[in-house]
């Protein structure tokens, strides 16, 4: 699916301090759904993602190239048009790298590749009712780095706590996008917090998109437990974060180097179980994430709803109503028991 961009430079963006770039879906406007493919997973309830029922938009930063600059983005499907509108927030220019990167994380995020898109019309043949649905993409984060965290962030807790460490990381991120050099500490990092009004029909943004390994790095295991209240997942994610900074761990190998294909998945599958806490279950996940579907995610609530031989999606609507109409602030519920158990880090 092709990715070429296009930008708006009308006056109306330009007296705005804003921009737009389109992402056009080609074949992929017969499959494609912007509120399904984003609101059937519940990364996209998991902070910086800010998912808006009214406008059906969906909100966050989005890195530059430089890997360390974010820019507010809005992300939007306006009826009948053919392409994805990626609306730029406080920037009257971003240049065409810079362009490039945002639209990369955005394809990454709603599958818009090639690959995704041979995926999605067999899965339909196999599942004709979700063609007619327009259901078949599983929306995932900007990068395979915070996939493997919020894999992370989803093991032994209620779904309110992965919610609220995800919150806690970004805020983090925020407090230390100053501090770029040294380890940092609880006593050296600035607690301001920054909240903006970014657009009339947009609701308050906190400013902090999710920490990436670079800023990770940066941080004792320490800082990270007791300011984002992470626990033993502290160590698991400072741990990863350096082994991808020094080299150790080729994350560029996930969906790039290696091919998508049965005999890469179980090579990926055991360079991920080696890594501390990511047991079955988180490797499942960030299996899935990178586009391999052999191995299911499985938790304790999976195998409650197929005891009851319910679907997921079918029952979280009939109990919590439409997933991507609910209010961000009931969230934590959408959970049908107290806690998902995985296995035992390691």
């Amino acid at each position: 699916m092709s990715k070429e961009m296009e930008i708006n430079s009308s006056e109306e963006e330009r007296k705005a301090h804003s921009m737009t770039l389109y992402i056009p879906l080609g074949e992929g406007r017969s499959t494609f759904n912007l509120e399904n493919a984003v609101c059937n997973h519940g990364f996209f309830m998991m902070a910086p993602n800010v998912w808006i029922p009214s406008t059906k938009t969906l909100q966050r930063p989005l890195r530059l190239a430089d890997s360390s600059t974010s820019i507010l983005t809005s992300i939007s499907h306006p009826h009948n048009e053919n392409s994805i509108h990626v609306h730029l927030h406080h920037t009257e220019y971003v240049s065409p790298k810079d362009q490039q990167v945002i639209l990369d994380q955005v394809a990454r995020m709603l599958r818009l590749s090639d690959r995704d898109e041979m995926d999605v019309k067999h899965f339909h043949q196999l599942q004709p009712k979700a063609k007619t649905m327009r259901f078949g993409r599983i929306f995932r984060s900007p990068s395979i780095f915070e996939d493997m965290v919020k894999s992370i962030l989803l093991c032994n807790c209620t779904w309110r706590r992965t919610l609220d460490m995800a919150q806690a990381l970004c805020e983090l991120q925020f407090e230390l996008k100053d501090h770029k050099r040294g380890r940092m500490t609880g006593d050296s990092i600035n607690r301001s917090k920054t909240k903006i009004n970014v657009d009339e029909e947009l609701e308050y943004y906190s400013l902090g998109n999710f920490p990436n390994s670079m800023e990770l790095n940066v941080l004792d295991e320490e800082t990270l437990r007791n300011d984002c209240n992470l626990g033993y997942r502290a160590k698991i994610i400072i741990e990863l974060a350096r082994s991808i900074q020094n080299g150790e761990f080729p994350l560029n190998k996930f969906g790039k180097a290696l091919p998508l294909d049965a005999k890469s998945m179980p090579k990926i599958y055991k360079m991920l179980n080696k890594k501390r806490g990511f047991g079955p279950f988180a490797c499942a996940n960030v299996l899935m994430c990178i586009g391999y579907y052999e191995r299911i995610p499985t938790d304790t609530e999976t195998f409650r709803h197929i005891k009851e031989t319910l679907e997921l999606c079918e029952y979280y609507q009939l109990k919590f109503g439409k997933l991507s109409e609910l209010p961000r602030s009931k969230y934590h519920t959408i959970t049908g028991s107290y806690k998902l158990c995985t296995s035992i880090p390691k």
